[in-house]
């Protein structure tokens, strides 16, 4: 999954009691407007779990110009205000840009 772009990685710990709400909400409010988000081109969700986290999300930036347009923008704005109606039910919240991943060179072992 990963290559040449940036990501944006969200990571939260989410009350249980509120998850099929949240994932409801996701789905059909939030999500649409992180597209909008000049600069992003992809989402996925994981079930990957780290920490206390139960809710991780990536976000695909079209190449590392777009990150601090995207970051900056009115549409990221409405993006985070979104958020704020959960952080009641929100022990953690982490929110990460990894930059472009490039393969290591190749190591060839001599046995």
């Amino acid at each position: 999954m990963f290559g040449s772009k940036p990501y944006l990685v969200v990571r939260a710990n989410l009350d249980p009691e509120v998850m099929g709400e949240f994932e409801q909400w996701y789905t059909s409010t939030h999500l649409p407007h992180v597209l909008d988000i000049p600069g992003i081109v992809r989402a996925y969700r994981s079930d990957w779990k780290r920490g206390s986290a139960n809710w991780t999300a990536l976000y695909e930036f079209a190449d590392e110009d777009a990150v601090q347009g995207a970051m900056a923008s009115a549409q990221a704005r409405v993006a985070r205000q979104d958020w704020e109606r959960w952080l009641p039910h929100v022990s953690e919240l982490t929110v990460e840009v990894y930059a472009s991943l490039t393969p290591l060179p190749t190591y060839e072992h001599q046995n």
